[in-house]
């Protein structure tokens, strides 16, 4: 097992860049036991795919990209137990060769499977939970390099799934699956203000999600029906769509308004332009939700109780289209059911996740706290995977396990092996 001194660790969006002392990239559980027992502060990494300073070590850093093997799947239960190092992607192309599939999934598949439950990164769909929903049991080994099995029939994995990495290393998973579907996708624009007025009736679809080019008073709606029905998509679509106006051409028209600031918002226009089509297309599930890789960007994500979603999705609106910002990425909004995970932002409520998001300038900061400021004010949760700045206190005033969690964080973890810089911040 080889230990690296001295390395620089930076995050996919590069606004993240720490140094840790020692890296290590274990490759058997083993391994990962003589990791905790040997080091007094430890963090894990997976992708980085992560706005927020969560895999800042400052001792060890490990990397579980080696550890990513199937170690058992039953078809006829349909759940597959996974080495927590594999990747999103990874485990869709393996359960898609065997006629299955992960039953939701979010925007992005380059992610690290553990990194993705503990942070409660999620998909869009009013009936379907976050990720951590698709886990059944889970190994993680604590301070003291003792294996500990959580069960989704016991508390204590609500308490522990989403953990940010701090109650110890997540070694295995084992993660209930269904048989591989197909997803309707029907995209179209509407008016912001018709989308808002009808808002009860698309979330019937089964997924429903929107993208905004701000100031354009046009939203890009997607709505995706599960279905059995064989795939029509066309190979000439996916290249001119996928691949060449969603990869390169909207890369290079990011670039044009970076240039040149005054033309973002007719960008804006024309980007929305090109998706009046409309899309209508059946194609494999993890196809239809994962989306191409983005240009690198800044990002934070807040979840809302549905209850107020319209009357939080007019403030929205109205800060950006009457805001002197100027934007050049898309900003996303979704729809998720809520749970029973302790640290999960849809704990105890059916959540309306909304965003902001732009490719990095000087006016980010000032984006960031103005977002954030509306978003405290309606009671948000933000998405702990992307970037926020909010005190104890309020966690504490919106997170009703807070304190149940810090005391389960100081009983598993009483040395703050697995801390580091914002986890003290947030949780000691």
């Amino acid at each position: 097992m080889k230990i690296t001194t001295g390395y620089n660790f930076k995050n996919w969006a590069r606004n993240i860049q720490n140094k840790s002392q020692y890296y290590c990239q274990p490759e058997t559980e083993e391994e990962i036991i003589e990791l905790i027992r040997k080091y007094a502060k430890i963090r894990v990494v997976g992708t980085g795919h992560s706005w927020s300073a969560l895999c800042e070590s400052e001792e060890l850093l490990i990397n579980l990209d080696k550890f990513n093997k199937v170690i058992s799947f039953d078809k006829a239960q349909e759940t597959i137990r996974v080495q927590a190092g594999i990747k999103l992607y990874q485990l869709n192309e393996l359960l898609d060769k065997e006629g299955f599939a992960l039953i939701n999934l979010g925007s992005i598949a380059k992610q690290s499977l553990a990194g993705a439950i503990a942070t409660g990164t999620h998909g869009s769909g009013i009936a379907f939970q976050c990720l951590a929903s698709q886990v059944l049991e889970f190994n993680l080994i604590n301070a003291n390099g003792e294996k500990i099995t959580y069960n989704k029939e016991e508390e204590a994995f609500n308490a522990a799934i989403i953990g940010l990495g701090c109650l110890g290393v997540i070694t295995e998973m084992t993660l209930k699956v269904t048989k591989a579907f197909r997803l309707h996708d029907q995209t179209y624009t509407y008016t912001f203000d018709e989308v808002i007025e009808h808002l009860d009736t698309y979330l019937q679809y089964d997924h429903f999600k929107l993208w905004w080019f701000p100031p354009t008073k046009e939203v890009v709606v997607y709505t995706y029906t599960r279905t059995q029905q064989e795939s029509n998509d066309s190979k000439i679509r996916k290249i001119l769509k996928d691949d060449i106006l969603s990869v390169w051409a909207y890369r290079i028209l990011v670039k044009v308004g970076n240039l040149v600031n005054k033309w973002r918002n007719p960008i804006n226009r024309f980007l929305t332009g090109q998706m009046k089509g409309p899309l209508d297309r059946i194609e494999k599930s993890f196809l239809v939700f994962n989306v191409p890789e983005p240009p690198k960007h800044r990002e934070t994500e807040w979840a809302f109780d549905i209850k107020n979603a319209k009357e939080i999705l007019k403030g929205y609106q109205q800060l950006f289209t009457e805001s002197d910002f100027t934007f050049n990425f898309i900003q996303e909004i979704r729809f998720t059911k809520g749970d029973e995970f302790w640290l999960s932002e849809c704990y105890g409520r059916d959540s309306i996740w909304i965003g902001a998001y732009n490719h990095e300038d000087e006016q980010w900061d000032n984006i960031l706290k103005t977002f954030e400021t509306f978003a405290m004010q309606h009671h948000g949760r933000p998405h702990w995977g992307k970037e926020f700045n909010v005190s104890k206190e309020y966690l504490e005033a919106n997170y009703p396990k807070y304190k149940d969690f810090i005391m389960h964080k100081e009983q598993a973890d009483p040395n703050e092996k697995f801390s580091n810089n914002i986890i003290k911040k947030l949780f000691c």
